[in-house]
Formats: structure tokens, C-alpha cells, sequence
């Protein structure tokens, strides 16, 4: 029973959040509020929804990947420069292995940093504070890490699924990257380093085109060349995600949260 319990406190957990997701959505939209407004409202409704589970499950913050230790922003800026490298290798070996080129857009002014970027950072912090704080360390505690990582992987895939995205590009994008966010959570003890990771993901990505080729760059593939490329993209994707677990596992020692 008393396991029971717990997976019912993980599953009202991640059916709260969300509710208040969409809320925050829905109250942005009828103010006509930029989507940051609704990000970092989000952001505020899930950190509180957090204190309350907490509190309800009479636990630290620490001891779900929260608190505050000094070391935190040194490890958040580790997982940052990790995740830049990361997508400027899977750049690299695109641009090498297809006629995929990466040209600098003229309609990108600098003043959009002051939206974007911010907005990939509440991005990282909702969907890490959703997914590899209360989830997946309550998980942890019953189940154990291979076996949590594992169920919010597949609440992760589901979420972005559900808001549209296809079933490839989730079970290999957004699967991979709840492998590198989850193993980097569990091995440092808190969600600093996966934050970082996170951030810089969406935030390079969007600056080379991948995201509706808004960024600083602009992706052009050849007509004729889409197969190719896209096969390429994904075992580029596939391999830095891959090197970049492997480079969590080894630059970073397991640590406790509790």
C-alpha cells in the first residue's frame, strides 16, 4: 500500500503540472502576454506545486534535486558549455557528411536574443523541475534509478508527443534527451547540470536553424538531399547524445541528494 501511494503521489504529481501548464497558457493568451509570461508563470505554479508535495511528503528539497548549495551555478554553467559542444559537434558532422549548408540569416536581429533566449531558459528550468525533481527521485527512492529514468523517459516522450510531435522524432530526439537530462540529474544530485544541458540545447539549436529557422542561422537543404540529410541528422543527434552521457558519467561523480 504503501507503494501504492507513492505512484499515486507521482502520477497527481504530473497531471497537477500539467493543468497548471495549460492554465498558465490559457491565462497568457486571453492577456495576449508573450509566451515567456506564460513560461516563467508556469515556472512559479510548478515550484509551488513542488513546496506542496514536499510538504505533504514531509522531505527536504534536496532530497528531490532542489535546496541551494554553492556549487549549483558552477555546475549549471559545466552543463552549459557541455551542451554547446555537443550541438556544435552534431553541426560539424552534419555540415561534413551532406550538402547541408548553414547560412547566416539576414532578417535575424540581435535584439531577438532578449525574447529567446530567456525563453529556452524557463523552457529548461519548467521542464526539469517537471520531470527530474519530485518524479523522478520519489521514483528512485522505490524503484531505483535504472527503472525511474526509464518511466519518466517515457512520460517525457509521451508529453511531447501529445503536443505534437512525431513518434521518430520522440522516441529518438526527445527519448535521448531525457536519457542525458535524467542520468546527469542522478549522478550530481540535483537538476543544476541537467538545467544547464537543457538550456544550451534549445537555446544553440535555435541559433542554427532548427527551430523553424528563426535563429541566427539559417538551415538550407538541397532539393534531393532531404533523405539523406535527415538519416544523417539523426545518427549525428543519436551520437553526440551518446557522448554526451558518456562525458556526464565520467566528468561528474555520483553524488547523494540526501
Amino acid at each position: 500500500m504503501q507503494n501504492t501511494w507513492v505512484y499515486f503521489k507521482v502520477i497527481l504529481f504530473y497531471l497537477c503540472s500539467v493543468i497548471l501548464f495549460a492554465f498558465s497558457n490559457a491565462i497568457c493568451n486571453a492577456g495576449k502576454l508573450p509566451q515567456l509570461f506564460s513560461l516563467v508563470f508556469a515556472v512559479l505554479l510548478t515550484s509551488g506545486l513542488i513546496y506542496v508535495f514536499i510538504r505533504w511528503d514531509k522531505i527536504s528539497p534536496i532530497q528531490i534535486g532542489l535546496g541551494y548549495k554553492r556549487e549549483w551555478f558552477s555546475i549549471f554553467c559545466a552543463g552549459f558549455c557541455i551542451g554547446v559542444i555537443l550541438v556544435g559537434i552534431m553541426i560539424v558532422i552534419i555540415a561534413s557528411l551532406t550538402h547541408i549548408v548553414f547560412e547566416r540569416s539576414s532578417t535575424f536581429r540581435w535584439s531577438q536574443f532578449i525574447l529567446y533566449i530567456p525563453l529556452f531558459l524557463f523552457v529548461a528550468i519548467r521542464e526539469e523541475l517537471v520531470f527530474r525533481t519530485y518524479i523522478l527521485w520519489r521514483l528512485n527512492r522505490k524503484i531505483g534509478p535504472v527503472l525511474s529514468l526509464l518511466c519518466v523517459t517515457v512520460i517525457f516522450i509521451s508529453e511531447h508527443m501529445i503536443a505534437g510531435l512525431s513518434l521518430k522524432d520522440s522516441l529518438i530526439g526527445t527519448g535521448l534527451g531525457a536519457l542525458l537530462f535524467g542520468i546527469a540529474t542522478l549522478r550530481t544530485g540535483n537538476i543544476a547540470l541537467s538545467t544547464g544541458l537543457h538550456f544550451a540545447w534549445n537555446s544553440i539549436h535555435w541559433m542554427f536553424g532548427f527551430k523553424d529557422n528563426t535563429g541566427l542561422f539559417i538551415e538550407i537543404v538541397p532539393k534531393g538531399s532531404e533523405n539523406a540529410g535527415e538519416i544523417v541528422a539523426y545518427i549525428a543527434y543519436s551520437t553526440v547524445m551518446l557522448l554526451g552521457i558518456i562525458t556526464v558519467i565520467l566528468l561528474f561523480k555520483p553524488r547523494k541528494n540526501a
